[in-house]
């Protein structure tokens, strides 16, 4: 099962998690950035800050290393 990607602040495995994420298939790494956005927009909405805060690290991380990689990461937003 996979988790979330969370960030700490600083985060001294920073380097070694994102060697990781390079090598991970696109579509593995998809399925991680949108279980990170799930994860986030649940910390969302429960108000938990401090988790929000490593959530969204996670994902602007997913979304740096998905250009250099060269693919697009899409954001599925509900419809009303």
């Amino acid at each position: 099962m996979m988790e979330p990607l969370c960030f700490d602040h600083p985060d001294q495995k920073r380097a070694e998690k994102e060697a990781v994420l390079r090598s991970l298939d696109p579509v593995e790494f998809k399925a991680l950035f949108q279980l990170t956005r799930n994860a986030a927009s649940i910390a969302r909405q429960n108000g938990d800050m401090e988790r929000l805060y490593a959530l969204t690290r996670g994902v602007k991380t997913l979304q740096r290393i998905s250009g250099e990689r060269g693919f697009v990461l899409a954001v599925r937003r509900p419809s009303p």
